[in-house]
């Protein structure tokens, strides 16, 4: 805080993988991210990459602190979704997309790479076989066919895009993976937004919208499904054998049966 020269201008509050303090230097609006996992690392230096294009500005990053641009604007995704309609807040979604994916030219930030991303996987698969087996051999069969590899924010949900005011939509909290550009749409495709914080939607809704997604961002609607139930799958062996991975295991075996089909 003060080498940064920094004053708080909020409560300080806490993620899953650090902590956070809303912050002003010299009038500016900030925020001060820091605690970092390892993982929030690597994405504050994939977030600096961006350079503030498309996604907030990285002002100061050392070791496991960074920090950023804060988005005050008053518009909401999840709001825009629950009473405008899905379609409005996908159309911004993926045109955010499109903008982070057009300037995805090496950059220095490191990336991971998505069969480091997706080892849980196959790890989980040896263990439990199931819908781990089933969705490790997706993934190695989407892997074997991904036409052109690109760095991609991993993580762009209606959560992850904020509004930037004059700066437009602006997105945090990437991942900084490199692989098939399909699957940065898979995320968006899981949130109920009538009870965004009640676990993932039904395996209808995400095929449903993965339709009108696919349609938006000219992708194959098969390939967008079948990304969504690697994901949904890698979500579960993360949390398998604790509450939270419950919903994704059901939606997971529910995507792998409708898309058998």
């Amino acid at each position: 805080m003060t080498r940064w020269r920094l004053e708080a201008d909020g409560a300080p509050f806490a993620s899953k993988w650090s902590q956070l303090l809303p912050v002003r230097r010299e009038g500016q609006a900030m925020m001060l991210k820091a605690h970092m996992a390892e993982q929030e690392v690597l994405g504050s230096a994939f977030l600096q990459a961006y350079r503030g294009r498309g996604a907030v500005r990285v002002h100061e990053r050392e070791a496991d602190a960074v920090l950023m641009e804060r988005a005050t604007g008053p518009r909401n995704l999840v709001t825009m979704a629950r009473e405008t309609g899905e379609p409005a807040a996908f159309r911004i979604l993926c045109d955010q997309l499109a903008v982070l994916h057009a300037m995805a030219e090496p950059y220095g930030a490191e990336t991971i790479p998505m069969e480091l991303w997706f080892s849980a996987l196959p790890l989980t698969a040896d263990r439990s076989g199931g819908i781990y087996a089933k969705a490790a051999d997706l993934v190695a069969r989407l892997l074997a066919t991904t036409d052109k590899a690109l760095p991609l924010h991993g993580d762009l949900h209606h959560g992850n895009l904020l509004d930037g005011g004059a700066r437009g939509w602006l997105a945090i909290d990437p991942k900084g993976l490199i692989g098939d550009p399909t699957y940065d749409y898979a995320i968006m495709l899981c949130l109920n937004p009538a009870a965004p914080e009640d676990g993932p939607a039904e395996a209808a809704d995400v095929a449903r919208r993965a339709r009108v997604v696919a349609a938006m961002a000219g992708l194959s609607a098969p390939r967008l499904v079948a990304w969504t139930t690697c994901l949904c799958a890698l979500y579960a062996a993360w949390f398998e054998g604790h509450e939270g991975g419950e919903p994704w295991v059901e939606l997971t075996s529910d995507l792998l049966r409708d898309f058998a089909e």
